[in-house]
């Protein structure tokens, strides 16, 4: 069930709380998805696996219900799966460019900076050293280079932005630091616009888009989606949800996701790639219903049909003979009847309360045994009730009335599994929105923000880097190694960075560097040895002052000072053999165990 949060009850809110009930059935677990998934021995009659009190009710003859088959004569499956956009190069970087253009990129450039201008300019409260003040106007390469550290954050996981650029040994990431500065990159975060803020229209007048913060890259990808590939005949249509915990207009709350509040989006995906060809974000008012009008005409169908027709037709999945599976949220004989008469079929699970569904699937008197199933057809449509581990109902224009049996045994009659062919499809083809889904949250580049419209641009920009995998995968050459999805992404960020030439990277801090780094002094095999003398020297073993028991000179006073005719041949320092150079080579604050506490603290590591 899935409601809108903080709100009453409005019309755009029931699509959410649309005859849910504790008895109907959500959806297969992964152990079901295991049974099904191996092959099909043989495909039988459902008759033989009726009960005897199988019967027809008055009603459902009535409304043209049956317990006789007909022949399933469905069009025929004109599309064809194919990349519609000649590659010059088949880099993971030319893929991600199918759908992120440098066009894009320079008009994001432009708007973040504009609106960084007007905020300096226009709030009066600013402080005169506050980082707003001081913005320098961002340029092409150092977007890529802002983006690719983004993308990256899906690969690096840490719980704070900050820590991204923390010289601490157990969390530090040169790779941020060493490309942006923390300051630099939180100054493009906060200042990141999308479109002038100016042609914005005010909630209540005439023209008001909730999205417009959005709206010119959602109006880009949801073009190029179904632009650039030509999807496979078997679809799949659900929901994902952007996370997102602050006040919002259409906020929703979905207890069935892993991300539970957040920004809901319909989106129909390939079944077999999980590649997203089309989706609409909710917002209580959808663009899709009025598409789906010029589809349906006068018929006044409920909003669940009008959301799959209408992001159907925007994306040209109409009229191809498809198969779409998708759950009991969106499956009504309503909807399914008007998806056949344009040549697209579909199978799902059903709420046995849905207007239209036969008595025989209802009636809670005719108790069926494990194993058993019963279906009435009516034309086109085809309606199951299976009992496996509960009663599941089904709804399709695509499957006869028949049960598969499948080449794995039941563990607990050692006799073959057998479902309806329907169960079967379904739980094949249903996981494309998930697959998607499941990328997107594990390589998720969210980051805490205060404003919506930031973290839903960074979904969607994941969406698009998930959508290049999957095409790169398809159609990179065979000949070369196919990369993973880790080694995909960090291609993407790699690639960025190499365009970005023009980058200005962060500046060094002045000053004398101590000799040795770090890593080396801690980790390498260091070997004291005599401080070898010039050419011409007097002594054959020069001294000089210990680098780790010695003060600075400002702080020194009446300390005397400390000599030693040993150093460290790989760090190029003197050290006093053994404590200083055992401590020097061995403990990171050095300075804090060989010199008394606060005297020489400023000059710690």
């Amino acid at each position: 069930m899935i409601v809108r949060v903080g709100h009453s009850c409005t019309e755009d809110t029931f699509l959410f709380n649309d005859g849910d009930s504790e008895d109907d059935f959500e959806g297969f677990g992964p152990e079901d998805l295991e049974d099904i998934n191996h092959d099909i021995l043989a495909n039988l009659p459902i008759f033989d696996f009726s009960p005897e009190n199988d019967r027809d009710f008055p009603d459902d003859l009535g409304n043209g219900w049956s317990r006789q088959d007909t022949d399933v004569l469905n069009a025929p499956f004109t599309g064809e799966s194919k990349l519609n956009h000649v590659m010059q190069s088949n880099e993971p970087l030319d893929f991600m460019k199918l759908f992120i253009t440098d066009d894009f990129i320079n008009e994001l450039v432009f708007q973040t900076n504009k609106y960084a201008e007007v905020k300096a300019n226009d709030d009066e409260s600013l402080k005169e050293n506050s980082r707003i003040k001081k913005w320098q106007v961002v340029t092409l390469d150092e977007m890529k280079v802002f983006l690719s550290l983004i993308i990256a954050m899906g690969l690096v996981k840490k719980s704070d932005i900050q820590q991204y650029w923390s010289n601490s040994e157990v969390m530090d990431t040169p790779f941020f630091r060493n490309y942006m500065s923390r300051d630099r990159f939180l100054a493009i975060h906060s200042n990141l616009h999308l479109v002038d803020n100016e042609r914005q229209v005010q909630r209540g007048h005439v023209g008001f888009d909730p999205l417009f913060k959005i709206r010119p890259f959602i109006t880009l990808i949801m073009e190029r989606f179904p632009e650039v590939y030509t999807p496979e005949k078997e679809l799949s249509f659900d929901e994902g949800t952007c996370g997102w915990k602050g006040n919002l207009r259409f906020k929703v709350y979905n207890p069935a996701k892993p991300t539970k509040f957040g920004i809901k989006l319909y989106e129909v995906c390939e079944a077999s790639s999980g590649y997203c060809i089309g989706f609409d974000v909710y917002t209580g008012c959808s663009e899709i219903g009025e598409q789906a009008d010029l589809v349906l005409g006068e018929n006044n169908c409920n909003i669940t049909t009008k959301v799959v027709i209408g992001l159907m037709s925007r994306c040209g999945l109409l009229d191809n003979g498809h198969h779409v599976y998708m759950d009991n949220y969106y499956v009504s004989p309503e909807l399914f009847t008007e998806l056949e008469v344009l040549n697209t079929y579909a199978c799902g699970t059903l709420r046995k309360n849905r207007l239209g569904v036969p008595d025989a699937l209802k009636k809670t008197n005719l108790k069926l045994k494990r194993g058993e199933v019963i279906f009435r057809r009516k034309e086109g449509l085809l309606a199951v009730k299976f009992h496996d581990k509960r009663d599941v109902h089904m709804l399709s224009t695509i499957h006869p009335a028949t049960v598969s049996v499948l080449n794995k045994n039941d563990r607990r009659t050692n006799n073959p599994i057998v479902k309806p062919t329907c169960v079967v499809d379904y739980c094949s083809y249903m996981g494309g929105v998930d697959l998607s889904d499941q990328i997107n949250q594990y390589y998720s580049c969210l980051r805490k923000t205060s404003k919506w419209y930031k973290k839903l641009f960074f979904y969607l920009l994941n969406l698009c880097v998930i959508n290049s995998f999957i095409l790169y995968k398809k159609y990179a050459p065979v000949n070369k190694t196919k990369k993973e999805h880790n080694t995909f992404r960090t291609s993407i960020v790699t690639a960025l960075i190499q365009e970005a030439v023009t980058a200005p990277r962060p500046q060094i801090e002045m000053g004398r560097k101590i000799l040795g780094e770090k890593p080396t002094r801690l980790l390498d095999r260091h070997f004291p040895n005599h401080i070898p003398a010039k050419v011409g020297a007097k002594r054959a073993h020069p001294a000089r002052d210990c680098v780790a028991c010695n003060y600075k000179k400002s702080l020194r006073q009446a300390c005397k000072r400390k000599q030693t005719i040993f150093w460290c041949p790989t760090c190029k320092v003197a050290l006093c053999v053994p404590n200083c150079f055992q401590v020097y080579h061995t403990r990171q604050n050095y300075r804090a165990i060989l010199l008394p506490a606060g005297e020489n603290s400023s000059d710690s590591e």
